[in-house]
């Protein structure tokens, strides 16, 4: 997988500098900044194909004689690779159809756009996601405000936080002053008019993408993580890219505007370099070292059970074996979102334990993100009739969540 998604990221970025309209230095910056070089290219996700699709349309918009056929290809495959790489697809072909208005060509955009909404109508947006239950912020609290506009300062200025225990998914202008934090979300916001103000459809095409980004996070229980904040800076550079193609002679002369570019693109270079170099020196998970350590002592063939359950699925994949979740009670290998409770007290760990684990001898795994403090005295508890044994602890990955610690269960 991670071949695969690097392999695809190679394409992309081979397709981008052959094809991007700018000076050659800006190209390389943006390649080797924080979403290129790590975000969508280490971590293999979904990201790296958004990317691709969405170089294959703006090449194709590029082009002074269109094949819309292919470009109608490239915009319904782009909505198939991610929810906000639909209401990018929309957007441009909101464009297209403004673009050609006296042509009957504004009716295939048109019906890419019904299709969409068709595609948006067969998804349960947001889903009902177990974070519901967390995130209980009134719509018109600054927490959730907040969080909502935080997209545009972790996309415009992804700064890792190296005081952080993950630096990862951290933001240092937040970590240092959410005061500050919402400041440079503000300026982040409105800086793309004063770039984009002369061009009307680019000042559409960014706001009416990245606002409905922003929307959607707002009202869904989603923790803004920083990948879903490289959306509105791909967006900006996307716009620049429309901007120089399409639109030139709106394109700004201000040497000003020119040199804070630069120093945002030289800015999330020294991110990704950063986040690349702690992700070479430590484990982005320990699913792996954990499994190594169960092969390795012959205790790959016991019987598991794990908590919490988010963190299970990589270890089930390297085990090739279901797991046995305490949150859900069945096997599996995969995660269910939607259970609730989704993080278990110690109590309900110990009740859990005592219900699932029939075997004399077993294994339990624990996620050590959210359960501190001694667990070895939860078998002691009365009427649970277990000892827990620890083995080993799994220290200093870059994804909290995936640090474990491992014991022996054994029924009294």
């Amino acid at each position: 997988m991670q071949l695969l998604n690097i392999s695809i990221m190679a394409v992309c970025v081979y397709l981008f500098i052959k094809h991007a309209p700018f000076k050659i230095l800006y190209s390389v910056l943006i390649v080797f900044g924080y979403f290129f070089i790590y975000e969508y290219n280490i971590i293999s996700r979904n990201y790296a194909v958004s990317l691709l699709c969405l170089t294959l349309v703006f090449i194709q918009l590029n082009r002074p004689v269109k094949n819309h056929l292919l470009l109608s290809f490239y915009l319904i495959l782009l909505s198939f690779t991610h929810v906000y790489s639909i209401i990018v697809a929309i957007a441009v072909c909101c464009l297209l159809i403004f673009q050609h208005k006296n042509s009957n060509i504004k009716y295939v955009y048109a019906t890419i756009i019904a299709f969409t909404f068709l595609l948006l109508c067969t998804l349960k947006v947001p889903a009902n996601h177990f974070l519901f239950k967390y995130d209980t912020e009134p719509y018109l609290s600054y927490k959730r405000i907040g969080k909502g506009f935080s997209v545009y300062l972790k996309g415009f200025l992804p700064i890792p936080d190296p005081t952080a225990n993950s630096a990862w998914n951290s933001n240092l202008i937040i970590s240092l002053s959410k005061i500050a934090g919402a400041i440079f979300s503000v300026i982040c916001l409105i800086s793309p008019f004063f770039i984009f103000r002369k061009n009307k459809l680019i000042l559409f095409f960014f706001y009416f993408s990245t606002l409905t980004i922003c929307f959607f996070i707002y009202v869904s229980p989603l923790i803004v993580s920083v990948r879903y904040c490289g959306f509105i800076f791909v967006i900006f550079i996307f716009s620049f890219w429309l901007q120089k193609t399409i639109y030139p002679q709106y394109v700004s002369k201000n040497l000003s505007y020119s040199k804070i570019i630069i120093a945002v693109l030289l800015l999330h270079v020294i991110s990704g370099m950063y986040l690349f170099t702690i992700d070479i020196k430590r484990p982005f998970s320990n699913s792996k070292n954990l499994t190594n350590y169960l092969i390795d002592n012959k205790l790959a063939d016991k019987e598991m059970c794990l908590s919490n359950l988010c963190t299970g699925p990589s270890v089930s994949a390297y085990l090739n074996k279901k797991i046995t979740y305490l949150e859900t009670g069945e096997k599996n290998s995969f995660c269910k979102w939607n259970t609730w409770p989704f993080i278990l007290t110690k109590e309900q760990i110990s009740e859990k334990l005592s219900l699932l684990v029939k075997k004399d001898t077993s294994l339990f795994i624990l996620s050590t993100t959210y359960q501190q403090g001694n667990i070895e005295t939860l078998g002691q508890l009365p009427g649970y009739g277990f000892t827990l044994i620890k083995l080993h602890s799994f220290e200093k990955a870059i994804v909290n969540s995936e640090n474990y610690t491992l014991y022996y269960l054994i029924r009294d």
